[in-house]
């Protein structure tokens, strides 16, 4: 394994100039975003950050720059092996000593990657949140913690995982390390919980405008589900790019694509419930444009970096504002126009209740208090005869002075 060695022309101790010139050196990009210098800025000096940014705001810049610039191992916390699958293999592909450790790999493999952290010769870490109790056993020294999709520690956020709740303890174990959490979607009361969780000391909180202007914001209500089909084989005529259409199961991500393939489309399906190889094979064959639309369930697109997504579609009506923002959000990461569309019916939004709220809507109050401030949200999106965008961002926390684009105030677009 290559073992990272920084310029010999860097300053020190670290600073931004020194992340600035990094980032032209190794990733060949000309400069930091605002709110990355901010975050990058806080981290060098020790300071525990929350960083908000959308989809597409270049978030684990924030903690790879730093880990290049500062002394010892730098742990990510990550949900899903594929996402630290790609974080690591670009980040070998330009010369960093970066592993993981996941369930999946031979013991031979977790068995090498130990060896380079126990001989310092490891750079950034990354591991799934259950992982973090062997980094404390194995007293490992960690000296910067991130932790990616942070939303997913927050009970009322939109894809909490238990295991999350648990890594405020690790990193007391750890010794309290800076740590910076970084996320793309998060109302304020998740961010409160994320916070209080890692146990985070006077953090430096930057949080950027989710107002997206490239994206435009549309709903439709369909006439039944073959209306629907029709309607996303329109759009898709005139997105002029690559796709996703997001439904709820997989079995309809299966049906959605043979049914576009048969009417010309490059379609597949992606979910869950696919083979590890052929979701890496169908991801791959994604990237390149070899397929250019992805009838996909929530399980496609976290980390994923693919700039020209032109369309992304729903069929069906996600539970929380958050996951169909982040999800609507994987459009128009180039900056370039793109639309974001909502194909409901009216039996979306009740089978939405029953999953968020289960049979009999008992649980925790503060849980049940968001699922139903979420569906509820949802609702008002899909049905208002009023600013979309107002409705999505004043969820999570923004009013905006206008709106940049949606259906409502500024009608569909020519070709729709």
């Amino acid at each position: 394994m290559v073992v990272w060695e920084p310029p010999s022309n860097l300053p020190a101790p670290p600073t931004i100039e020194g992340a600035q010139h990094l980032l032209r050196s190794v990733w060949g990009l000309n400069h930091l975003r605002n709110h990355q210098r901010r975050a990058i800025a806080a981290v060098l000096s020790g300071r525990d950050t929350l960083a908000v940014l959308p989809t597409g705001g270049g978030k684990s810049l924030c903690y790879q720059l730093p880990a290049l610039l500062r002394p010892g191992l730098t742990v990510v916390v990550s949900p899903l092996i594929s996402l630290m699958q790609d974080q690591v293999a670009g980040l070998r592909g330009r010369g960093i000593s970066a592993a993981y450790l996941g369930s999946g790999q031979r013991p031979q493999v977790q068995a090498a990657v130990w060896n380079t952290i126990s001989t310092d010769r490891l750079t950034i870490l990354y591991v799934a949140p259950e992982r973090l109790r062997q980094l404390v056993e194995r007293r490992v020294t960690v000296t910067l913690l991130a932790v990616d999709e942070a939303h997913c520690i927050s009970e009322w956020g939109h894809d909490f995982r238990p295991h999350f709740r648990a890594i405020g303890r690790r990193r007391r174990a750890l010794g309290h390390p800076p740590t910076i959490a970084v996320t793309a979607t998060a109302t304020p009361e998740t961010r409160a919980d994320i916070v209080r969780v890692l146990e985070l000391t006077r953090p430096v909180t930057i949080v950027r405008s989710f107002d997206r202007p490239n994206l435009f914001l549309g709903a439709q209500r369909s006439g039944g589900e073959a209306h629907r089909i029709r309607t996303l084989a329109t759009l898709l005529r005139s997105c002029g790019g690559t796709a996703i259409a997001y439904v709820p199961t997989r079995n309809r991500a299966d049906g959605l694509a043979a049914i576009l393939r048969q009417w010309g489309f490059d379609a597949a399906p992606y979910h869950a419930g696919l083979p590890t190889g052929a979701r890496r094979a169908l991801l791959a064959r994604f990237l390149s444009g070899r397929i250019t639309v992805m009838a996909a369930t929530s399980a496609f697109g976290m980390g994923i970096d693919k700039p020209d997504v032109r369309l992304v579609a729903h069929l069906g009506v996600p539970q929380r504002p958050e996951a169909y923002y982040q999800q609507a959000g994987r459009a128009g990461r180039d900056g370039l126009a793109a639309r974001c569309v909502l194909l409901w019916l009216p039996r979306d939004l009740e089978l939405g209740a029953r999953l968020a709220l289960g049979p009999r809507g008992r649980g925790p109050r503060k849980t049940l208090q968001a699922a139903r401030a979420g569906l509820e949200t949802m609702r008002r999106y899909a049905t208002t005869a009023r600013c979309r965008r107002r409705v999505l961002l004043a969820y999570l926390g923004e009013r905006p002075d206008r709106c940049a684009g949606c259906d409502r105030c500024c009608g569909w677009p020519p070709l729709v």
